[in-house]
């Protein structure tokens, strides 16, 4: 798995037949920007002490990257990795548009503009090989199902599809979705990689449900 964990996490949410992402918007953003996050950890850009961040920013030129990190660094406060998911989730549509392009660039999706009802813009993300996502699928399918040993990528990864309840996307018949995260609740729970970070996955990925659970909350109160 060559791709970022978030350019991963794109390439898995997107329906290649309908050319869009498949989850529900409040999973999806919130999981995107904790994929995000999962990046910076595997580039050893933080670590989490008593579920506090902290942070050793390089910056890189990449636009996205560098904003967070300005942002971040020039935070006065020591907060929860909770907070940022949050603070950062606002700009997870530049956060999208950034990856896809990214993706374009190297030619792995085109981009079709389209309008509906010849007015309101919008735009549909084909494949240009499907086989870069199966790929992903089948991967995460081995880890699952026969019990092949994830690195620590393919570990961040599994916990994004746990923070996104992304299992459906992985499954091929009925009720193997249960089975799936039966399995990874179990790989999420155990310290396969290092006990460091199979830890701070754990609580990069409860600090993305919890923001989902109260967006959610917040979204239903307010219709």
């Amino acid at each position: 798995m060559d791709n970022s964990v978030a350019e991963q996490f794109v390439i898995l949410s997107l329906n290649p037949e309908k050319g869009r992402v498949s989850l529900d918007s409040i999973h999806f953003r919130y999981s995107l920007t904790g994929a995000l996050l999962m990046d910076y950890l595997d580039q050893e850009e933080f670590k989490l002490e008593n579920k506090r961040v902290v942070w050793s920013f390089r910056m890189t030129g990449d636009t996205i990257h560098d904003m967070f990190a300005e942002r971040i660094l020039n935070s006065s406060g020591n907060w929860k990795i909770s907070f940022w998911i949050r603070r950062l989730t606002r700009k997870s549509r530049l956060i999208f548009s950034e990856i896809i392009k990214s993706l374009e660039k190297r030619k792995l999706i085109s981009i079709e503009h389209k309008k509906f009802i010849g007015i309101f813009p919008y735009k549909r993300y084909w494949f240009l090989d499907n086989g870069i996502r199966n790929g992903i699928i089948e991967r995460l399918r081995e880890i699952l199902l026969y019990g092949k040993q994830p690195v620590k990528k393919e570990l961040m990864l599994l916990g994004i599809v746990e923070a996104a309840r992304a299992y459906r996307l992985l499954s091929r018949e009925k009720g193997e979705a249960r089975i799936l995260r039966k399995k990874n609740n179990e790989i999420l729970k155990g310290d396969v990689v290092s006990a460091e970070i199979s830890k701070a996955v754990r609580e990069v990925q409860a600090a993305i449900v919890a923001s989902v659970i109260t967006a959610t909350i917040a979204s239903q109160g307010s219709h």
